[in-house]
């Protein structure tokens, strides 16, 4: 039995120190593996942690625009969001359900997003080159893996509905994680562009998939007290510039000690 949590729309920054939080507990054994649903309340670029902020956002475009710059703790790409996408983290132990084989995660966790589709009526296949959800030919699920502590994180998100214009003005390279195309109009599908637009529904669809799939029954749930506080100090690390500028000003040094 897995905890399930939607907490709906939060903050962003919020959402990275949340999920780190829960995936520490799980870990440690404190607190039940969990299927997490989460929506960011205004726009966010969720960076992958091994990413440089110069190669990837236009970070001015950003600071001018609200637009907060959130580097996770898990690797992947870079990926804009905003409150017309499902956002979910399923936190497993290390030695759990979720396979140790990156790849074979991936296949078991986006199981749960294909059915989903396929309950809704949209359909989906598992795009394992850029750990992607397709639906008609077009991506409409990205995701990023990632292990520590003892646990195993794989987060994504399923569009509802995007914004592309918008996030062609945040990203540098909004093409970089799809199949070659001209623009991302052309390679990202939405439920809204298939005319699907009950959240709810989509929901309980997407719930129900990743248990299935993972083989599992979950139950709702709260955030514990311990999961609270660990997250209200890790939000002091993602809002730091330092944090979120990690790699460009590793990248810098590098760069003055060759010189």
């Amino acid at each position: 039995m897995w905890r399930f949590l939607d907490l709906d729309k939060i903050d962003g920054f919020y959402s990275a120190a949340i999920f780190e939080s829960i995936g520490r507990n799980v870990g440690a054994g404190s607190s039940r593996e969990t299927i997490l649903f989460w929506r960011v309340r205004s726009p966010v670029v969720y960076l992958g942690f091994h990413q440089c902020v110069e190669d990837e956002v236009n970070a001015d475009y950003c600071t001018d625009n609200n637009i907060g710059i959130v580097r996770r703790i898990l690797g992947g790409g870079c990926g804009f969001c905003n409150e017309d996408q499902i956002l979910y983290s399923i936190i497993g132990r290390d030695e759990g359900i979720i396979p140790r084989d990156i790849q074979e995660a991936y296949r078991k966790v986006l199981g749960g997003v294909v059915n989903a589709l396929t309950a809704l009526g949209a359909g989906g296949v598992i795009e394992p080159a850029r750990n992607a959800v397709y639906s008609r030919g077009r991506k409409i699920s990205g995701n990023a893996q990632g292990r520590f502590d003892g646990a195993v994180l794989v987060n994504g998100s399923l569009l509802l509905d995007f914004d592309f214009e918008l996030m062609d003005r945040v990203l540098k390279n909004p093409t970089k994680n799809l199949r070659p195309v001209t623009c991302a109009r052309d390679g990202m599908i939405t439920l809204c562009d298939m005319g699907i637009s009950d959240v709810e529904a989509v929901k309980k669809a997407l719930r129900h998939g990743f248990e299935e799939a993972l083989g599992i029954r979950s139950q709702e749930g709260m955030l514990t007290v311990s999961e609270s506080k660990q997250a209200a100090i890790l939000m002091d690390k993602y809002m730091r510039t330092d944090w979120i500028y990690r790699m460009d000003h590793k990248r810098d040094m590098r760069k003055k000690r060759d010189h």
